[in-house]
């Protein structure tokens, strides 16, 4: 069918009228999927075969057949020998007493592994007694002797079973010769030759171990000279150092801007003075100690002369004396005034001023000081630096060579219990007389019945894991829209839909959504009135399901209102046929709803149609003014549906979904995976509320998969009924238009 949406429905409630048609089952009852955590692998089997039952039931019969049948035939009865040998715990030593060999257990498994290995089969092969019987070169019974050769440790005892099967018709006379050749081999293979090598072997090792030693006693005594009045850890030492160092630079950087200024200050009180210091004793008084004591007494000496020459007059002796003290007082204080001005000058500072020295040699001195000591420090931490770089590298080479050590001292333990080879290795039986094999024929079939039957079952499932797209119904709840309600499925109708049956079948399905949207409306949670119908991709039939819901709720006195924003595809306008210059993104530009609703000839079906918006308009919206529409469209309509773009194809459906009261998604039969996956997470990341899934283009089989076994009722046995104009409308519409008497039949239509 042509990008229409057909989709069923999931549970009516109680009472709903139920329909039968030639799909054969309920549509008014979906099933209610299971708990995805709670399925079993049976469900899941049951899923991923995708209703290829049958199918899969007849390649599974003939595979299963073909399976024992020749899991039975390729066993045949063999013949078996058993060698015997015995591994002691003790080794003998030149001191003439036993000691316990060291890793027992180690070395049995090394001589089970080694009596099984290639090399030792290779080296059988080549005796005298089974060239008579198997004259090809070895390399051709290779694979069979790993086979048919098995050798383990008794339990509870010091021997090794060495057990061969043949199964060809001479397997009597060939497996006790197989079981002789392989502890022969083992015996020749492993004697004095071979541990005289190992020997050499162990000695070179040894010098290693020991040159490995030499070099980590040199770099540990490299490290303790490099270390020496440092500590142990050096690093921490030279940080302590850099520290010193930075601070001792702090310093001389201070002293040379206080040298600075003290030039500069300097030179700025002899500019003052025409070259010369000219500091008055006032000035002088008011930063020295010395000079101020001075000036106090000589106002106190001034004041009390000034006072007998006023009472007693110039010429008396009293006031002579005064004055006399008064001018010696003076000298003093400009001899001392003229001594300050040599030696000193007025620095000034932030809290004052102060007396500097004209001197700076004290300062040059304790500069040159410092600038000696950072010299020192430097040269000092390039030393350590040197130090700690050869430690570092002293410890990384002692590391490396207690890895090299460890490797050197496990392939010494290796080849020392490869030297021990022979040493406790007894013969105690070299081959047994040839008895027969245990039959397995019919474990062997059985194997294979079970795996042959096995084998279509995963072919088909995993055929179903490797197609990502939807087949049925109930794979809509399951991932990735695990959580969503079903609102429903629908037929895949033909577009010229004649069959009235299933014109009346697909009509009641599509009020059974409507009926679910109603139904959760109104179970206590916000009201929602407002609806986007989208999907993932272009061809889901989100417009027909938009245009049938519109239908179906004007088939309830609900009054409608059909706004296409899909401003690519414009599929809502094309199919009502309404030609008009002006519509959605005209309405939300002028916030003016009413002036570019049009009315159809469906009764409480109103449209605000796409207009001429292209898809550069897009940009143009906005989520505030997307609401504004939607609350002007609530005070004047009671349900309104929006159709918009797929979510992962167009700008306005991530704002049209966002600002909704709900979002019905559809998934059509076919759809990829991956698509609604992402479509559904971007929903959820935009926070749209998720009113639930209707799935599309269901064949019959779906119905039989996702509807209960209660049997469908005819609802209607009369005609499509009147076709109104519009025949774009698609198979659904026209089968939900055909259930009512449109209002436009006898009088002209509304404006478009």
């Amino acid at each position: 069918m042509s990008q229409e949406i057909q989709l069923s429905l999931t549970p009516s409630p109680q009472g709903s009228g139920q329909q039968t048609s030639s799909w054969g089952t309920s549509v008014a009852s979906a099933m209610v999927p299971a708990n995805p955590q709670q399925q079993t692998a049976l469900a899941t089997v049951h899923s991923q075969l995708r209703g290829r039952y049958k199918l899969t039931i007849i390649f599974a019969v003939i595979f299963a057949c073909l399976g024992g049948a020749t899991g039975f035939l390729l066993f045949h009865q063999g013949y078996q020998s058993i060698g015997l040998i015995e591994i002691q715990p003790v080794i003998s030593t030149p001191e003439l007493y036993d000691r316990i060999m060291p890793l027992y257990q180690q070395y049995i498994a090394t001589v089970v592994t080694t009596l099984h290995s290639e090399k030792v089969i290779t080296w059988a092969m080549k005796s005298p007694d089974w060239k008579k019987h198997r004259p090809n070169p070895p390399d051709t019974y290779l694979a069979e002797w790993n086979k048919n050769l098995l050798v383990k440790l008794v339990p509870n005892s010091f021997d090794i079973n060495v057990t061969f099967t043949d199964d060809h018709k001479d397997g009597k006379e060939v497996a006790p010769i197989a079981v002789a050749s392989v502890i022969q081999a083992y015996t020749e293979l492993y004697g004095n030759e071979q541990k005289i090598e190992t020997s050499r072997k162990i000695d070179v090792w040894q010098e290693r171990v020991r040159k490995l030693h030499q070099e980590i006693n040199e770099q540990q005594t490299l490290i303790a000279e490099k270390l020496e009045n440092v500590g142990e850890d050096i690093h921490k030492y030279l940080e302590g150092k850099m520290t010193d160092h930075h601070d001792a630079e702090r310093q001389i950087q201070d002293l040379k801007e206080e040298i600075l200024r003290h030039q500069d200050s300097l030179k700025q009180a002899e500019s003052q003075g025409g070259g010369e210091i000219t500091y008055t004793v006032e000035d002088l008084a008011r930063v020295d100690p010395s000079m101020q004591e001075m000036y106090r007494i000589r106002t106190v000496l001034e004041l009390e002369t000034q006072e007998l020459e006023t009472r007693l007059g110039t010429a008396n002796p009293a006031a002579r004396a005064s004055r006399a003290k008064l001018n010696i007082r003076n000298e003093q204080m400009n001899k001392y005034r003229d001594e300050l001005r040599s030696k000193y000058f007025i620095m000034p500072t932030p809290t004052g001023s102060k007396l500097e020295p004209r001197d700076l040699s004290s300062k040059e001195a304790v500069l040159s000081r410092l600038v000696e000591l950072a010299r020192k420090q430097q040269e000092e931490i390039e030393q350590l630096g040197q130090r700690s770089h050869q430690v570092d590298m002293a410890r990384i080479t002692i590391q490396r060579s207690d890895e090299a050590l460890i490797l050197a001292n496990k392939k010494i333990d290796e080849m020392q219990h490869e030297l021990l080879m022979g040493q406790t290795f007894r013969v105690i039986d070299l081959s047994s007389q040839a008895s027969v094999a245990s039959q397995k024929n019919i474990a062997f079939g059985a194997l294979g019945f079970l795996f042959g039957g096995a084998l279509p079952v995963g072919f088909f499932v995993l055929a179903g894991l490797m197609n990502p797209r939807f087949r049925f119904s109930d794979e809509a709840t399951g991932k990735p829209t695990t959580g969503l309600t079903l609102l429903g499925i629908l037929p895949d109708l033909p577009d010229r839909l004649s069959d009235p049956e299933q014109a009346s079948i697909a009509a009641h399905c599509v009020h059974q959504i409507r009926t679910m949207l109603q139904i959760n409306t109104g179970s206590g949670l916000e009201d929602r009135r407002v609806f986007a119908i989208t999907s993932a991709a272009p061809g889901d039939g989100k417009t027909s399901l938009t245009l049938a819901l519109g239908l179906s709720y004007a088939a309830c006195g609900t009054r409608t209102l059909l706004i296409d924003c899909d401003l690519i595809g414009s599929g809502l306008t094309s199919r009502m046929n309404v030609a008009a210059a002006e519509g959605v993104l005209e309405a939300i530009s002028h916030r003016s709803l009413l002036e570019y609703v049009r009315t159809t000839d469906i009764a409480d079906v109103s449209i605000l149609p796409v207009g001429s918006s292209q898809h550069l308009h897009a940009s143009t919206l906005s989520p505030a003014a997307l609401r504004r529409l939607i609350e002007e469209a609530k005070k004047h309509f009671d349900t309104i549906l929006i159709d918009t773009g797929p979510v992962l194809g167009s700008i306005e459906a991530s704002l049209v979904a966002a600002a909704a009261d709900a979002v019905v998604l559809a998934v059509s039969r076919g759809q990829q995976r991956p698509l609604v996956e992402r479509t559904v997470q971007h929903l959820q990341h935009i926070k749209a509320n998720l009113a639930g899934v209707v799935f599309n283009r269901a064949k019959s089989a779906d119905f039989d998969r996702s509807i209960s076994g209660a049997s469908l009722r005819s609802a209607s046995s009369s005609g499509p009924g009147h076709n109104a104009r519009g025949t774009r409308m698609g198979p659904v519409a026209r089968a939900v238009q055909s259930a009512f008497k449109p209002a436009g039949e006898d009088t002209e239509a509304g404006p478009n």
